[in-house]
């Protein structure tokens, strides 16, 4: 059974997803927690307090989450598994949006490893450094730095899945033709290999 606190940040952390800050005022998050207005204040003291639990308790779930996305089997062809990653961790993205919307407007005077945006970006990171340099110890890619490629990936990401999801902002063409396009871009070059020109040379 829930104690008191959990129901007030299970209920803060439906708000802020569904409603956004602005949106989940105390007397909403009292209502769906089942209690009132004064036993909310008693326990987180402010609105202020309370984002601040909710949000950490909010990011600790969605960073669980995000590690097992990874955990899928990564023995498979490589655009068919980082396509799936991105599926994945876009349909993440759109269900914690409001979350993410907060830590971008998150002040000046927060420590860093408290700010929820470095965290996930930390981890999207991290393993696709972790997928790029097994990938080249199976001798599957070319000697390449992991790193550079895997900053490759989350730049798109986070401009598709991030960046336009909070401004609200609707791309030119749809994200299956982006995925498809960057993939092939990503894993094929972009320089034209006219084999006839480099036998001559």
């Amino acid at each position: 059974m829930q104690d008191t606190e959990d129901k007030i940040l299970d209920a803060t952390i439906k708000l802020l997803d569904k409603d956004g800050w602005k949106g989940a005022t105390t007397k909403k998050i009292a209502s769906e927690a089942g209690v009132n207005e004064i036993t909310l204040f008693r326990k987180f003291h402010n609105k202020e307090q309370l984002l601040k639990a909710a949000k950490k308790r909010s990011a600790s779930r969605f960073l669980e989450e995000l590690d097992l996305l990874f955990k899928i089997d990564d023995n498979g062809d490589i655009k068919s598994y980082l396509t799936t990653i991105w599926q994945n961790a876009s349909e993440m993205i759109d269900k914690r949006i409001n979350l993410i919307r907060i830590s971008m407007e998150e002040v000046r005077g927060i420590p860093f490893e408290e700010k929820v945006l470095p965290k996930i970006s930390k981890m999207i990171i991290e393993h696709l450094i972790n997928y790029f340099q097994k990938k080249i110890d199976q001798g599957l890619i070319r000697d390449i730095d992991p790193e550079v490629a895997a900053l490759n990936i989350f730049s798109i990401v986070f401009q598709m899945d991030i960046v336009w999801k909070i401004y609200d902002q609707k791309p030119p063409v749809t994200n299956e033709y982006i995925m498809e396009n960057f993939f092939d871009i990503f894993l094929n070059g972009i320089l034209v290999h006219d084999t006839k020109q480099m036998k001559t040379n």
